[in-house]
């Protein structure tokens, strides 16, 4: 049979309501992730998710089956983007993980990562409300956790290979430690809702950080912001 070809006009609508689409879409993980990370995933209203994105529920339904995938969707979708962001991309091209590490620290300290102590880590706060229960949160939550526990170790071996880092660190210890340390802090300064609350942590942090390094290493991390 000869192929069809679609009237350009058609073709034009097509791409047209794709892109409507993938725009309503997009503003429905966006404004779900707000939600979730304001009030939870439990307690996530879908007539305020609507609202914040100027949506239907027709809409809503033709994206996603039902509030747990809308949920998923947006918290898979939020939180890869943010990781990736701020700590796998950097660490996957370092050749100095320390000092990597210790910038990251920084934007923390200086305000630039979750500005609303109210709020905390969206990634620590469901893992401490889902994970309990609901398999598919604690499977994606775990595998994020695993996944940046690996970047951080990774980056870590490549420190040693390039000198940056002691030989005699484990790489998987310390980076479990990295991890356990910057959340329990970002915990305490959501609970105190004070960022000051952190600055002694995030002094004693930056000077383990710093011990990783070999005795003769002459990079070494700064304190500066660390009371912002």
């Amino acid at each position: 049979m000869p192929e069809v070809v679609k009237p350009a006009h058609a073709e034009k609508n097509e791409d047209a309501r794709q892109i409507r689409g993938e725009r309503t879409r997009q503003a429905l993980l966006e404004a779900a992730f707000d939600e979730i990370h304001q009030h939870g995933y439990r307690s996530a209203s879908l007539n305020d998710i609507l609202k914040a994105a100027g949506c239907t529920k027709g809409s809503l339904y033709h994206h996603f089956p039902d509030k747990h995938a809308l949920g998923l969707a947006a918290v898979v979708d939020n939180v890869d983007r943010f990781m990736t962001n701020t700590w796998l991309a950097p660490l996957a091209e370092t050749a100095d993980p320390i000092t990597t590490i210790l910038q990251i620290l920084q934007r923390h300290v200086d305000g630039e990562i979750f500005t609303d102590v109210r709020l905390g880590c969206p990634l620590q706060n469901l893992s401490q409300e889902m994970s309990g229960l609901d398999e598919d949160f604690r499977a994606y939550l775990n595998g994020i956790n695993n996944a940046w526990r690996e970047a951080i170790a990774d980056a870590l071996l490549h420190g040693q290979e390039t000198g940056m880092v002691r030989t005699d660190v484990s790489a998987d210890a310390a980076a479990t430690m990295i991890i356990a340390t910057h959340q329990g802090t970002v915990g305490l300064i959501k609970t105190a809702q004070d960022t000051a609350v952190g600055a002694s942590s995030f002094e004693a942090f930056y000077q383990y950080l710093n011990s990783l390094r070999p005795a003769d290493s002459n990079a070494r991390g700064h304190n500066e912001g660390l009371s912002s």
